[in-house]
């Protein structure tokens, strides 16, 4: 498990492009909220879980409730998540597989 998390954070890192800069909080996550999903749009679409986001301008984290987007034809929408590192903790992205 440990490897596959690892893994995940140096693919994240490689691809996600010379300009963009990964940060670092020393400040870990609030646990997540238990969300109650709305009635879903149809069978196109998927659920997109709520989640802690770091507001560097109030320095704290603030809560982005869950949401229904569309499908991407033969993708599965792998959701996004907290990960501790030694440097802190780092946000790895959502994105369509």
């Amino acid at each position: 498990m440990k490897r596959t998390i690892f893994a995940l954070l140096i693919a994240v890192t490689l691809f996600s492009g010379c300009a963009k800069r990964t940060f670092y909080l020393k400040i870990a996550p609030p646990k997540n909220r238990t969300e109650i999903r709305s009635e879903r749009p149809d069978i196109k679409h998927v659920w997109v879980d709520g989640r802690w986001q770091w507001n560097r301008k109030k320095e704290n984290y603030v809560w982005i409730p869950g949401h229904w987007i569309k499908k991407k034809e033969g993708k599965i929408w792998i959701h996004g998540d907290w990960h501790r590192t030694r440097r802190g903790w780092v946000w790895v992205k959502s994105y369509w597989k």
